[in-house]
């Protein structure tokens, strides 16, 4: 007699076959779909406008520790060009012209020149021609290269728009793009070198470049600092070039920056080889001295008014002070009740000036800048 039951096993192993042929090709087609999407998402770099902002420059340490002899503005442009590459070579990775506007150059290092166009255009023709070097520190020299690699490419000069637009090295824009632990680099702010002269922007990046150190010090050779200040053959004598260029480098950070600088030298018998710089950033202890001053005030304000020798306004000098703090948009946004008009407002502020001593100290960052003078209260 035939078995009439169906053979449960053939008929599993048929549907075994079948479930697993439908996810070999599912697996197989949706590879095609799914692989490279995914290769895309593991590869795509974190946009590094993103993570820096515009207030931002932001360079390979190799670049910043080159050889070059870009003069103040040569050296202003290419800082210039930090933030705006990084913007630009987020949205295209291929770009490799970059739009300078004349105005905008002219508004961020507040230069005043009705014919900054042409000065503009000078300088990017110079950079065509300058070209740069790394510095090999091991060997103490620079590095032996046949190659040599201008900043610029490529200068498009539109008049009537008052742009310049620029086509930067493909090595320039990796090196003002590219931010990784095998390309180790350096960021600070925009604001920090406009004031800065040559000596002091080369100064102040290559301290910044130390300042994550716990050790505040680091040490250049005399031969590498000849090099990268651009004075191989000028002040031969080497109190003439620390007057002249480290001396005058250093005024230039701490008068414009938070950054403190102090040097040393050491030396091979009567010969000076090295300077050891040692440094602080005073941003950091300027802010906990804040904090600290305003929990001073927070607790013991009179306290704090005999210490600073604050005192309490005359009329007069209240109800003249009182209407330019009302007037001042950053202390009404502060200290302005919600529906106090104006005048109620002025004769407030002038009441305490009059009779609150404690009042007095918070409102005198805005007095100050309002044109009070401590001694003429």
């Amino acid at each position: 007699m035939e078995n009439s039951q169906p053979n449960l096993q053939s008929e599993t192993i048929d549907k075994n076959t079948i479930m697993q042929l439908m996810r070999e090709i599912m697996e197989q087609e949706g590879r095609k779909i799914i692989a490279p999407m995914l290769e895309e998402k593991l590869l795509e770099k974190p946009k590094a406008s993103r993570i820096y902002g515009e207030e931002w420059i932001v360079l390979q340490n190799r670049l910043l520790n080159a050889i070059s002899n870009l003069d103040l503005n040569e050296r202003r442009l290419i800082m210039f060009l930090s933030p705006l590459v990084r913007k630009e070579v987020d949205k295209d990775p291929h770009q490799q012209t970059f739009i300078v506007r004349v105005k905008d150059f002219q508004d961020e290092y507040e230069i005043k020149s009705k014919a900054y166009y042409r000065e503009l255009e000078n300088i990017c023709n110079s950079l065509q021609h300058k070209t740069y070097e790394f510095w090999n520190f091991s060997a103490n020299r620079k590095y032996k290269s046949k190659v040599k690699v201008t900043w610029i490419t490529k200068g498009d000069y539109k008049d009537n728009q008052g742009e310049v637009h620029i086509d930067l090295h493909k090595d320039v824009i990796e090196m003002l793009t590219v931010f990784d632990k095998t390309n180790p680099f350096t960021k600070y702010e925009r604001q920090m070198i406009i004031k800065l002269g040559c000596y002091g922007i080369i100064l102040f990046e290559l301290i910044s470049s130390c300042l994550y150190q716990k050790d505040k010090s680091k040490t250049y050779t005399i031969e590498y600092l000849r090099e990268k200040f651009n004075c191989v053959d000028s002040y031969p004598v080497i109190s003439e070039f620390k007057r002249n260029v480290l001396d005058k480098a250093i005024a230039d950070v701490e008068k414009h920056t938070p950054i403190r600088i102090t040097y040393t030298q050491n030396k091979k018998g009567r010969v000076v080889t090295e300077i050891v710089f040692s440094f602080k950033d005073t941003s950091k202890t300027d802010k906990k001295l804040k904090d600290k001053t305003d929990k001073a005030i927070e607790n013991n304000p009179k306290q704090v008014a005999i210490d600073t020798n604050v005192k309490l306004l005359s009329p007069k000098q209240a109800d003249f002070f009182a209407s330019k703090l009302a007037n001042n948009q950053n202390f009404s946004s502060k200290f302005a009740k919600v529906g106090e008009d104006m005048q109620p407002f002025i004769e407030r502020i002038s009441s305490e000036l009059q009779q609150d001593i404690s009042q007095v100290i918070v409102y005198m960052p805005y007095l100050l800048e309002s044109g009070f003078k401590q001694a003429d209260s």
